[in-house]
């Protein structure tokens, strides 16, 4: 141990706190009273996200085995732009359910807002049910190729994001990203502030997921790729704790996909032994690959598509086997509301 320690759990505040081990020189702590994994000695940076997704793993001091996670994202979108057909978006259990929901309450009296919307999957699936939406990304490379694929896209994150609407966000969405900040009221706070009438849906890796059941919880779960790990009582209590009055968390059942050894990351792995570049994408960033052509990228997207179906279809009956034991989707799904 490096003598490093927390005072409070930073999703509900408690002092029950207890060392969970070390990893890499970062300080795991566990909150006795909500679960929530945190890290003592976080050295979170924004521009480490972003040299991720532009491939530069010396500037992301990322665990070399996962850069592929931040930039098999630019590779795929770069073939979405370059291809004559993009299929609708297969997103995940927890990302149906916010759009669920979204569709719910609507009329929305303003936009949807996706902070981190990454490939733009929350935002196709939006603009598919005429959803007012827009998303922030970090990335400047992923902003420029969004854009070239029609989305309203913005570059800028949470909480200081540029807005200029008469109109405020109707719902603020978060998939995947609490579980990289280490402060999450530094950046929620604020939000709450600034837009107190806003919903919050947001997902997060579940602890109860297949992989972990199976004792395979994988690298990008620790630091400096993840500095918290949620649970279902976290989550419920820190929105309370900002101020938000109803919070429910959903933890869905996991799909086909999600319990077939390897379907989840075949494609990706497959994008990090060749990289591709798009016609709007920076080829410098991926070490001056030659773009390929529409009809070879609209192939590879359409046989991800297909691929991502059939494991779905051929993994249903031992996903549902895995539910009955506990298991869940990759993530939950928590929704806020003031």
């Amino acid at each position: 141990m490096t003598g490093v320690t927390l005072d409070r759990c930073v999703a509900c505040g408690s002092d029950a706190l207890e060392h969970e081990r070390e990893w890499l020189g970062y300080e795991l702590f566990e909150c006795s009273r909500c679960g929530l994994s945190m890290t003592a000695n976080p050295d979170y940076s924004r521009d480490r996200y972003v040299a991720a997704y532009a491939g530069d793993s010396d500037a992301a001091t990322l665990p070399s085995d996962h850069g592929h996670i931040y930039t098999a994202p630019e590779r795929r979108l770069s073939l979405e732009v370059s291809a004559h057909v993009v299929p609708p978006p297969q997103l995940t259990p927890a990302e149906r359910r916010a759009v669920s929901w979204i569709e719910q309450h609507g009329p929305l009296e303003g936009p949807v807002v996706d902070c981190g919307c990454g490939t733009g999957r929350f935002l196709r699936a939006l603009e598919r049910k005429h959803v007012p939406a827009r998303g922030f990304e970090l990335s400047p490379a992923v902003v420029e190729q969004l854009r070239a694929a029609g989305l309203d896209v913005v570059h800028g994150a949470a909480p200081d994001f540029p807005w200029n609407e008469e109109t405020p966000p109707f719902a603020i969405t978060f998939f995947e990203v609490l579980e990289h900040l280490p402060e999450p009221a530094a950046f929620l706070a604020p939000l709450r502030d600034r837009f107190p009438a806003a919903h919050v849906l947001a997902s997060v890796p579940s602890p109860t997921r297949v992989a972990v059941l199976k004792g395979n919880r994988q690298l990008v779960d620790y630091p400096p790729n993840h500095f918290l790990r949620w649970t279902p009582s976290a989550l419920e209590q820190f929105f309370l704790g900002l101020g938000y009055r109803r919070v429910r968390v959903e933890v869905p059942p996991p799909p086909g996909s999600d319990v077939l050894p390897g379907a989840a990351t075949a494609f990706r792995r497959a994008l990090r032994r060749k990289p591709v570049g798009g016609a709007a994408s920076a080829s410098s960033t991926h070490g001056g690959s030659r773009p390929v052509s529409a009809w070879a990228a609209t192939a590879a997207v359409l046989g991800a598509r297909t691929y991502q179906g059939v494991t779905n279809v051929v993994g249903s009956p031992l996903a549902r086997r895995w539910a009955a034991r506990g298991a869940s989707a990759s993530s939950m799904l928590v929704i806020a509301s003031p």
